[in-house]
C-alpha cells in the first residue's frame, strides 16, 4: 500500500504536468527535445506538493519511534514478559510509510535535476530559441556567447561565497555541497517572497471579483481596447517585415547560397501575408550564364542580415497569433458576462440568452429546457460560491502572512502551520498531516505560480493557454518553477518547524529532502540573517499589492491601469464596448471565428490611429509604440547591412515571387519602417503583475 501510495503521487505529478504543457504548448511545433525538458522540469516541481508530506509524515513516525526506545527499558523478567506483549504500539506505522533510502534517492534525483536544468540546461535552450540562427552550429554558437555574462556573473558571486567560507570556516566537500545550495536556496527565496506577496493577494481577489459581473465585464471590455491597440501594431510589424522579405525575393537567387536560408524565412510568414510572399518554382533559368555586362551595382543581402530578419519575423508571428487568438477567446468571454449582466435584472428570473456565440454542448444539455434552473446557477449560485471561495482563500493567505512572520518564535509556538501539524503529530494522525500539508503546499504553489503564469514582460515572456505559448516562454516559465520549488519547500519546513536551525532542538527529526539539501548554519548571515527576517517582508507587498501601489505608480508614469475612478480608464471601457458592437454586427454564424480576428486594412489601422490621437491625445509615448520602434531600428539595421554585387541582366525579368496582385515588386521597392507611424495610448505592458 506504501509502495503504491509513492507511485500514485508520482503519475499524478507527471500526469498534471502534461495536461498543462498540452493547454499551454503545442507539441507539433515545439522541438522534442524542449518539450521533454520542460515536461520533467514541470513535474518535478509539482512532485513537491505530493512527496514532501509523505517525508513530513515518515520524520514524525521516526521521531516518535526514537523517543519510545530512549524512553523505554527492555527487562527480560518473565512475569513482565506476557504484560510488554499485550501492550499496544504506541507509534504506529503510516499508512504511507516507505524505506527511508527511497526517499533519499528520489529527492537526490528531483533536487540536483531540477538545479541543472534551472541554471545550466535551460538558459542555452533559451538562448536557442531566441535566435534567429539557420543551423545548429550558429545557434549554440550565439548561446554560448549570450551566456557568458550570465555564467560569468553566476561563478563570480558563488566565488565570493566560497573565498568567504574558506577564511571563516573549514572549507570541506561537504560545506562546498552546502554553499551551493545556500546560494541557490537564497536567490529562490528572494523570487519567492517577491511572487507571494503579489499571488497571495491577487488570487483571493480574483476570484472574488468575479462575483462582481460589471466590475469583470469592465475590465474585459478594458482590456479589448487594449488588445485591439496591440493587434495594430503586430499588424504593422508584419507588413514591414513582409516587404522585406520581398524585397530580399528580388534579390537572393535559385542559385545563391542564402537561397535556403531565405526558402526558411518563407516558410514561417504567417498564413495572411503568404500569398503576398512566395517563392515560385519555375526557376530554371542559370543566372551564373546570364549577361553580366552591366557595371551597375545593387546592395544584395548578407547572412547577418537574414539571420536578424529571421529572428524578428518568428517573435512577431507568434505574437501575432497570440494576438488573434486571445482576441477571440476575450471576446467570448464578454459576450458570456454581458449575458449574466442583463439577466441578473430579469424579475421572472428566467435566463434570456442574447449573445450570438453558441452554447457549449454540456449547457445545452443541461439548460435548454429549464432556463430558470439556468437563471439560478449562473445569476444567484455563482456569485455567491465565488464570493464564499474568494473569502475562503483570503483567510488561508492571512494564515500564511501569519505564519511566515511569526515561524521563527517556538516558545510560545505562534505558526499556525506548526501549531496544526504538532496537534495531528500528538495524535498520531499522519493522514491529516499529510493532507494538511499537502493543501498548504498547493496554496502556497498556487500564489507563486499564478504570479509567474501572468508575468508579462513586454509581450516576451507570456503564458496563454489554448497551445498559444512559445517555447521560449515554456523554458522560462520551467526556469522559475524549478528555481522557486525547493526554497518554498524549505520555507514551509520552517513554518512548520521541521529544521533544526529554526527549532534549535537537535532532538527533532529532521525530514530526508532536508537531509539532502543540508543545514543551512554553514554561512550564518544566510541561515540566521537573511532566511529569517526576508519571508517577513511579504506582509509590506501584500500590504503594497492590495492597494495597487505598483499599478498606480505605472499610472502616473503614463502606462494605463484599469481603475474605476479613473476617467481614461472609463474611455478605454467605452471603447471596449464599442469594438463589442463592431464584433455583434459582423458576427459570421455559429462556427466563425471573429472577424475582427483577422488582419486589418490599412485604411482601418489609420483610421484607429487618428481616433486614439483625437480621443487621448497621446503619440509615441505607449509602451507599443516604443517597442515597435525598437524593432524598427533592427530593421534599418538589417537594411544597411549589404554586400555588393554586380546586377545581372536577369534582374528585369521575372521575379522569384508571386504578389496578391500578379505584379511584378520593382527593384528599388522601399520597405515601409515604422518609426514615422504614430503610436496607440499606453497599453497594459504589466497588467498582472
Amino acid at each position: 500500500m506504501s509502495s503504491a501510495t509513492l507511485t500514485f503521487d508520482v503519475i499524478i505529478s507527471c500526469l498534471i504536468a502534461l495536461i498543462f504543457l498540452y493547454r499551454c504548448g503545442n507539441y507539433r511545433r515545439q522541438h522534442p527535445i524542449i518539450t521533454g525538458a520542460v515536461f520533467i522540469a514541470w513535474s518535478f516541481s509539482i512532485s513537491f506538493i505530493f512527496l514532501l508530506p509523505l517525508d513530513i509524515s515518515l520524520a514524525a513516525y521516526q521521531e516518535c519511534s526514537s523517543s519510545n526506545i530512549s524512553t523505554t527499558t527492555t527487562t527480560m523478567n518473565p512475569n513482565n514478559l506476557n504484560l510488554s506483549n499485550s501492550i499496544e504500539k504506541p507509534c504506529p506505522r503510516p499508512w504511507s510509510y516507505v524505506n527511508p533510502r527511497t526517499y533519499e534517492v528520489l529527492w537526490r534525483i528531483i533536487y540536483w535535476t531540477s538545479q541543472c536544468l534551472t541554471w545550466l540546461v535551460l538558459p542555452f535552450m533559451q538562448s536557442v530559441c531566441q535566435t534567429g540562427e539557420f543551423y545548429w552550429r550558429g545557434k549554440i554558437r550565439y548561446a554560448l556567447r549570450s551566456n557568458l555574462i550570465y555564467y560569468g556573473t553566476l561563478l563570480l558571486i558563488f566565488g565570493v561565497l566560497v573565498i568567504y567560507v574558506a577564511i571563516y570556516y573549514n572549507l570541506t566537500a561537504s560545506n562546498f555541497k552546502v554553499t551551493i545550495i545556500a546560494a541557490s536556496t537564497t536567490w529562490g527565496l528572494f523570487l519567492l517572497v517577491l511572487m507571494l506577496g503579489y499571488g497571495l493577494v491577487e488570487v483571493p481577489l480574483k476570484v472574488y471579483n468575479r462575483s462582481r459581473t460589471f466590475y469583470v465585464l469592465s475590465h474585459v471590455q478594458f482590456k479589448l481596447s487594449q488588445l485591439y491597440n496591440e493587434k495594430i501594431d503586430i499588424e504593422e510589424r508584419l507588413e514591414s517585415l513582409v516587404d522585406e522579405v520581398s524585397k530580399l525575393c528580388l534579390q537572393i537567387k535559385y542559385n545563391d547560397s542564402l537561397r535556403p536560408c531565405l526558402e526558411e524565412i518563407v516558410r514561417i510568414i504567417p498564413e495572411q501575408y503568404s500569398n503576398r510572399v512566395k517563392l515560385t518554382m519555375d526557376d530554371y533559368e542559370d543566372y551564373r550564364s546570364s549577361n553580366t555586362t552591366s557595371n551597375k551595382l545593387i546592395d544584395l543581402p548578407t547572412e547577418k542580415q537574414l539571420i536578424k530578419l529571421h529572428g524578428l519575423l518568428k517573435k512577431s508571428k507568434h505574437i501575432h497569433h497570440r494576438i488573434q487568438a486571445s482576441w477571440v477567446q476575450m471576446i467570448d468571454e464578454a459576450f458570456y458576462l454581458e449575458d449574466i449582466l442583463n439577466n441578473e435584472k430579469n424579475s421572472n428570473r428566467s435566463f434570456v440568452k442574447q449573445s450570438p456565440l453558441v452554447k457549449s454542448w454540456l449547457r445545452q444539455k443541461l439548460f435548454d429546457e429549464h432556463p430558470v434552473l439556468e437563471w439560478y446557477t449562473f445569476c444567484f449560485l455563482r456569485p455567491w460560491a465565488f464570493r464564499f471561495l474568494g473569502v475562503g482563500l483570503a483567510i488561508i493567505s492571512l494564515i500564511v502572512i501569519w505564519s511566515e512572520m511569526t515561524f521563527f518564535s517556538t516558545r510560545p509556538v505562534l505558526s499556525i502551520f506548526a501549531r496544526t501539524v504538532n496537534a495531528a503529530r500528538a495524535h498520531h494522525d499522519y493522514f491529516t498531516m499529510e493532507i494538511i500539508c499537502s493543501l498548504s503546499l498547493a496554496y502556497l504553489c498556487l500564489c507563486a505560480y499564478y504570479t509567474i503564469f501572468r508575468m508579462r514582460i513586454f509581450n516576451y515572456f507570456y503564458l496563454s493557454l489554448y497551445h498559444l505559448t512559445d517555447e521560449n516562454s515554456l523554458i522560462f516559465a520551467a526556469t522559475f518553477l524549478c528555481r522557486l520549488t525547493a526554497p518554498l519547500s524549505y520555507n514551509f519546513l520552517g513554518m512548520i518547524h521541521m529544521d533544526q536551525v529554526i527549532t534549535k532542538q537537535t532532538s527533532r527529526q529532521e525530514t530526508v529532502f532536508t537531509g539532502i539539501m543540508g543545514r543551512m548554519n554553514v554561512i550564518p548571515i544566510i541561515s540566521s540573517g537573511f532566511n529569517f527576517y526576508f519571508p517577513m517582508l511579504v506582509c509590506l507587498l501584500c500590504f503594497g499589492t492590495y492597494f495597487r501601489f505598483g499599478s498606480r505608480c505605472l499610472h502616473i508614469f503614463g502606462v494605463r491601469q484599469f481603475f474605476d475612478d479613473d476617467h481614461i480608464s472609463a474611455e478605454y471601457i467605452e471603447d471596449g464596448k464599442n469594438l463589442m458592437k463592431k464584433e455583434r454586427r459582423n458576427y459570421g454564424g455559429v462556427d466563425a471565428l471573429s472577424t475582427m480576428g483577422n488582419t486589418t486594412t490599412a485604411t482601418q489601422r489609420k483610421d484607429r490611429r487618428k481616433e486614439l490621437e483625437e480621443k487621448y491625445g497621446l503619440r509615441s509615448s505607449s509602451r507599443n509604440s516604443q517597442v515597435l520602434k525598437y524593432q524598427d531600428d533592427e530593421l534599418s539595421e538589417i537594411k544597411s547591412e549589404t554586400r555588393q554585387l554586380k546586377a545581372s541582366s536577369s534582374s528585369s525579368e521575372e521575379p522569384l515571387i508571386t504578389m496578391n496582385n500578379n505584379q511584378q515588386v520593382p527593384s528599388n521597392t522601399t520597405t515601409v519602417t515604422g518609426s514615422s507611424r504614430r503610436g496607440p495610448p499606453p497599453t497594459n505592458i504589466f497588467n498582472d503583475i
